[in-house]
């Protein structure tokens, strides 16, 4: 075998911990924006970087549109403090407190997940609206800030006294924020989806479920008092009409799902262009 002398050993192991800490940030940056728009805008991001190195004089030949792509770059971090200036904001506040190696822990679905068929089921019989929204692989801290802090352990007594207007809860109008078994905030503000195939007619609540999910990696529990029916909504789709067993089922794959993995096909899975819903705003 060659001998190395000290400097090329030293050389190594600078140049392997180099990599290493490149890696790891790069690795927690992705973990940071997995499951929301902003990995979409940094897909389109790494296209346009690609198109400024294929449109050179070395590969494509294409002067104008690398001279275009060129004056882009030359405000790429004013872009990019735009474009993610929710994420940044939020990866400075968690900094401290995120495990750099693992990620944050999650207890399983299946210790938490009958209270919450408890809940809504209850929720439904008694014909009181909710809304509850599921933390997976998206922080949904920004969203769990527009409303109350609870930090309260799961059980279906606190939500159904979350949600029912008839004892004043001054918690009732908003979301219900769920990480890691824990409702971690309630009355919160989420999201309405701008698509232009949802039908006019539904209900804020159910255009919160589908504009949450269409934006982040998170799974929404809607209840309607009117119809007492319970949809999930997951990546913008709406599945209705399950039976309990049926909703196990799909609640137990969906939050049990591998970081990054794929959904499970969502059972009696609607298009956006659902029938008139006949739940109060």
């Amino acid at each position: 075998m060659p001998a190395f002398s000290t400097t090329e050993l030293r050389d190594l192991a600078t140049g392997l911990i180099d990599f290493s800490l490149v890696f790891l940030i790069i690795y927690r940056l992705l973990l940071l924006i997995r499951g929301t728009r902003a990995m979409q805008v940094m897909t389109g991001l790494i296209v346009i970087v690609a198109g400024y190195f294929l449109s050179s004089d070395d590969y494509l030949g294409l002067p104008t549109l690398h001279w275009l792509l060129d004056k882009f770059f030359g405000a790429i971090v004013l872009v990019a403090v735009v474009l993610f200036q929710n994420d940044i904001r939020r990866a400075f506040s968690r900094v401290v407190e995120t495990k750099w190696l693992g990620g944050r822990s999650k207890r399983s679905a299946l210790a938490w997940v009958e209270e919450l068929l408890k809940a809504v089921s209850m929720l439904r019989d008694a014909r009181i609206g909710g809304l509850v929204v599921i933390e997976r692989d998206a922080d949904l801290s920004p969203l769990a800030e527009s409303g109350t802090t609870l930090d309260a352990a799961l059980s279906k007594e606190v939500l159904f006294a979350i949600f029912n207007p008839g004892l004043a809860s001054p918690l009732h109008d908003g979301a219900c924020i769920i990480r890691g078994g824990r409702i971690a905030a309630a009355a919160c503000f989420l999201p309405l989806t701008t698509n232009a195939e949802v039908d006019r007619t539904m209900g804020t609540r159910h255009r919160a479920a589908i504009g949450v999910t269409e934006e982040l990696d998170a799974v929404a529990l809607a209840v309607s008092e009117s119809t007492q029916r319970i949809t999930v909504a997951v990546g913008g789709h709406l599945s209705r009409d399950l039976s309990m067993p049926e909703l196990r089922q799909l609640l137990v794959a969906l939050l049990n799902r591998p970081p990054g993995g794929a959904d499970p096909e969502l059972p009696s899975e609607e298009t956006m262009q659902l029938q008139p819903s006949a739940e109060a705003p």
